[in-house]
């Protein structure tokens, strides 16, 4: 099997997103795109920022639930920290999932022995950080599903037979990899067999025991609506509202486009994907990417209290005050 180099691979996660809204720039008016977003309601973008923080903290409760149900319990503020700078380090490097990694690597090194089972630490941290974010995944995916059947009925669009064709066929993989896992869980030999044995009780602990779906299903939805909000809150500060319909059932679709590891945090995807879905909704197209180019930086400037966690920052209870000599 030919892998392709991290090198080559860093490389094209910058240069697609700088092709892709090069084209969009040769193909759209730039100046009613940049006239849009000079015009921006500042409250609104305060909206959307709020959204984004309720994002990450509802995001960061997740990982602290999911943690604890594999046995390696974080503290709030720790979690919601790390969350944070995982969450700026992700918006920042290419891929998407860096600012994961460095989530797993501290979490396994902050976390104590007597919790982890010593040299485990690293496994369950990368396991608890894998799952929280499947099970986000999972509820977007489960929403842009919902919102393209819905859309219709909603907006009155008339979808074309290959995209129903596609949610059928998405629907038939997910059966075939549920019964596939089912089988697999039943008679599977050898490495797949391991990774059952030390992945699958951790899924049923995170996912299952103790009614941890509804804890996980209630979070991610939350996170899912704060996503949605943070977009509707962008379009609306340019003076495109898109309405509750359009929010439901296209902008779930838009931000699925972002899941795609050839980019820095969907830049390029996330704008081409709005100027093809959002005129559905009554935007042209240059709005529909100021909308996106909007909401990708609400989205940095959401994350950017993970400096804190990293950044020396004075503080007055370790400053030493001196008095003047008489």
């Amino acid at each position: 099997m030919v892998t392709m180099p991290q090198s080559a691979l860093s490389i094209l996660r910058i240069a697609v997103p700088i092709l892709i809204l090069g084209a969009l720039a040769l193909t759209l008016d730039v100046d009613e795109t940049a006239k849009a977003l000079s015009a921006s309601d500042p409250l609104l973008i305060g909206a959307a920022i709020l959204a984004v923080e309720v994002q990450i903290v509802v995001s960061a409760l997740r990982w602290r639930f999911t943690s604890a149900r594999l046995g390696q319990p974080i503290g709030l503020s720790r979690a919601v920290g790390e969350y944070y700078l995982a969450s700026l380090l992700n918006q920042v490097l290419p891929g998407g999932v860096a600012g994961d990694a460095v989530r797993s690597i501290r979490s396994a090194h902050g976390a104590r022995a007597e919790d982890t089972g010593g040299g485990a630490g690293l496994r369950v941290s990368v396991q608890s950080v894998m799952l929280e974010r499947l099970s986000g995944q999972i509820a977007l995916f489960f929403a842009a599903g919902i919102g393209l059947l819905a859309a219709p009925l909603g907006l009155g669009i008339s979808l074309p037979s290959e995209s129903i064709r596609l949610v059928g066929i998405v629907a038939l993989v997910a059966v075939l990899v549920g019964l596939g896992g089912w089988l697999s869980a039943r008679f599977a030999k050898g490495r797949v067999k391991t990774f059952l044995e030390t992945f699958g009780p951790a899924i049923r602990q995170a996912f299952w025991r103790r009614r941890a779906f509804l804890v996980q299903a209630i979070s991610s939805l939350t996170v899912v609506f704060a996503y949605l909000g943070a977009f509707a809150a962008c379009a609306a500060a340019i003076g495109q509202p898109i309405g509750l319909a359009a929010t439901l059932a296209l902008v779930p679709l838009v931000l699925l486009s972002m899941l795609v590891p050839v980019s820095i945090a969907g830049w390029g995807l996330r704008e081409a994907a709005a100027a093809a879905l959002l005129p559905f909704a009554g935007m042209n197209a240059e709005s529909a990417v100021a909308a996106s180019v909007l909401y990708g930086l609400v989205s940095l400037a959401g994350a950017l209290p993970g400096l804190f966690v990293v950044l020396p920052w004075p503080s007055l209870t370790s400053a030493t005050i001196s008095t003047p000599k008489e």
